[in-house]
């Protein structure tokens, strides 16, 4: 008789926790109610998570390591900046869908403020920006002005994830079908939207500079 996968119960426990922290919330969702939906004794939660927060903790950090592969891919330095952008709301978007629940529990916990994740939601931010002032940079903007670093990163984050959010609202109020077609769309909008808004950001400081000599 062969064992148990030890992973196995790890991995149902993730599960379990990412479809209910985006039906209810971080804060809604029990320690023992995980346990009971994944099938697993709660020590198991403890044992490989050190509890609930721990496991918020791993879903964030399974999301940011898809997230910066599709970061590190549009400011790669061989790509024409305008096709980089288009890459990466085409990857954030095919990503989303396929990835839903967890896509919604990083968006929405994220500004959680919990002081257990505090060094850890640092570090990542600051990753983050890392790979955004590349992106920046191209545009003429300058990658150490943690001002614009701060506002189009989210921008676009929000941009992409917002719609997702409130995918049953679309649904309800405008009977939108959320199939092939309608992403194929939606990539084309956020796309020139962020691209049209980025450059008249990079307009805009190019003037102020030229008023300033």
């Amino acid at each position: 008789m062969h064992s148990p996968n030890p992973i196995e119960p790890k991995l149902r426990i993730l599960d379990v926790a990412i479809s209910l922290f985006s039906q209810k919330g971080f804060a809604a969702v029990g320690v023992r109610e995980i346990a009971k939906e994944a099938d697993v004794n709660i020590a198991m939660i403890s044992y490989y998570f050190e509890g609930k927060t721990g496991i918020l903790k791993a879903v964030l950090e399974e999301f940011f390591e898809q997230y910066f592969l599709m970061l590190n891919e549009a400011v790669d330095e061989g790509k024409p900046t305008e096709e980089g952008i288009r890459i990466l709301i085409s990857h954030m978007v095919d990503f989303i869908r396929d990835n839903t629940e967890l896509a919604l529990v990083a968006y929405n916990e994220l500004p959680l403020d919990l002081p257990e994740l505090a060094e850890f939601k640092a570090e990542k931010i600051t990753q983050m920006i890392g790979i955004l002032s590349g992106l920046i940079k191209k545009y003429g903007l300058d990658p150490e002005d943690r001002y614009h670093l701060g506002l189009i990163g989210p921008s676009l984050f929000s941009m992409v994830f917002m719609n997702f959010r409130i995918r049953p609202i679309l649904r309800d109020v405008f009977r939108i079908k959320f199939d092939d077609a309608y992403y194929d769309e939606f990539k084309e909008t956020i796309a020139t939207l962020f691209l049209a808004g980025i450059q008249g950001v990079a307009a805009r400081e190019k003037e102020l500079k030229r008023k300033k000599r």
